[in-house]
């Protein structure tokens, strides 16, 4: 009965450790419920002095951020300054990039690599795989026909209609370069 008790509270705490996973942030600043942090070495503290950033910008505590031209903006909840004193989205823009990654990994179950459909260029087409390309190459040519075909009837059933002179002349004077 121990055994059991001791087990079930270590299925616990181990869930709840996973449960609090946190992912590296990028050096900066944030504001997060009226409160300006600055985050450095992936530690978050309260912002106590005025914070220089590469820019030449300064966050004040108040969480006012004043550009190297003198500009003053109020840090919106959720926003933060990266070290190049850029005001970006802290849920997203401030993620190192292992941290990415490894939300990667464990949301979607990837590696976090991207693959470009048809970027592997085959080296020599099967007798079969010839006749299916050439195949297709006649599609697209009868449906470009036919595209055409269907374009040409449109202008000729819309330029006869009744009506539609006044609407042709807004959409040139629309298009004509000013």
């Amino acid at each position: 009965m121990f055994r059991l008790l001791l087990t079930a509270l270590l299925c616990c705490v181990a869930l709840l450790t996973a449960a609090q996973t946190t992912y590296a942030l990028k050096d900066g600043a944030f504001r997060e419920n009226d409160v300006v942090m600055r985050l450095q070495a992936g530690q978050a503290s309260r912002l106590e002095g005025p914070l220089t950033f590469n820019d030449g910008s300064v966050l004040n505590p108040s969480g006012i951020l004043v550009k190297k031209d003198g500009t003053r903006q109020l840090l919106p909840n959720g926003q933060a300054v990266n070290m190049q004193g850029l005001v970006v989205n802290l849920r997203d823009d401030m993620q190192s990039a292992q941290a990415i990654e490894q939300r990667n990994r464990t949301v979607a179950g990837g590696r976090g690599e991207a693959t470009v459909p048809g970027a592997a260029v085959p080296t020599a087409a099967s007798p079969e795989q010839l006749q299916r390309l050439q195949q297709l190459e006649r599609r697209v040519a009868l449906l470009q026909q036919l595209t055409d075909r269907l374009a040409e009837r449109t202008a000729q059933a819309v330029g006869s209609a009744p009506g539609t002179a006044p609407l042709d002349a807004q959409i040139r004077a629309l298009d004509s370069p000013r």
